[in-house]
């Protein structure tokens, strides 16, 4: 489930937010920068989806860190701090100016939005980093992320030095917009990994010799580490007993 909060909420907020843009007359990307749309026509567009995609960013970055376990613990809570501070400052860019206090809410947007383009850059540099050094280690199980996402991933930082260096609002919708498809990129890889990487007795009938030597390699592991009476040892060893009985009888 919080696979599709991270996809709906990305997508919810790159569409509201792409939506104001084009809908409000006169709006230019190389002129005017994300922000403006709080203060034009379709700016409950705009708040609509920074709210959704900042909230919905929480459960699926703690669902992220949960599968890659086994790299780095350090960077792997380093990465989730990160996310979840910089989701809810992403759902406070949501909030419409109040004209009232016009001064005071400058300050604190600018605030806001300087956290959640940092900070997305940050979190999604060290996830980037565990996903490309998760099959390296002999201990990770989880979702096989292709070198391209990770790489992907360092290179948002390029914009995020660019917008820093020029203030250019393009620079500054390429910077949005990459953010926000890395984490739909990110949601897709952990949607296939959770419906279509199913181990044991659910690999296909050709993939069995290969799914028996994963499970074997897996027990001499938790052999290693003494955790032979751990349930999931129980279970890879009712697996391997599974697939042995199989590959014999083909």
């Amino acid at each position: 489930m919080e696979c599709y909060f991270g996809l709906f909420g990305a997508l919810t907020t790159a569409i509201c937010v792409l939506t104001a843009a084009i809908l409000t007359p006169g709006y230019d990307f190389t002129r005017y920068y994300v922000s403006d749309l709080g203060y034009l026509e379709f700016k409950s567009l705009f708040s609509i989806g920074f709210v959704i995609g900042g909230s919905l960013g929480i459960p699926f970055f703690i669902y992220l860190e949960r599968e890659l376990i086994n790299i780095s613990e350090s960077i792997r809570r380093l990465a989730t701090g990160a996310s979840i501070i910089t989701s809810v400052c992403v759902a406070l860019v949501g909030i419409i100016p109040d004209e009232t206090y016009l001064e005071i809410f400058l300050i604190f947007h600018n605030f806001v939005a300087s956290i959640a383009f940092m900070g997305s850059c940050i979190y999604i540099t060290l996830y980037s980093y565990l996903m490309y050094k998760g099959p390296k280690s002999k201990l990770y199980t989880g979702p096989t992320f292709k070198k391209l996402l990770a790489f992907y991933g360092f290179s948002i930082n390029i914009p995020l030095i660019f917008f820093y260096m020029t203030w250019s609002a393009l620079i500054e919708w390429i910077l949005f917009l990459s953010i926000f498809i890395w984490v739909v990129a990110t949601a897709i890889t952990l949607l296939e990994f959770k419906f279509f990487n199913i181990d044991g007795v659910y690999y296909r009938r050709g993939k069995y010799p290969e799914a028996l030597k994963r499970f074997e390699e897996s027990i001499e592991i938790l052999d290693k580490l003494n955790l032979t009476d751990h349930p999931i040892a129980k279970t890879i060893q009712e697996n391997i007993e599974y697939l042995k009985k199989k590959v014999n009888e083909s």
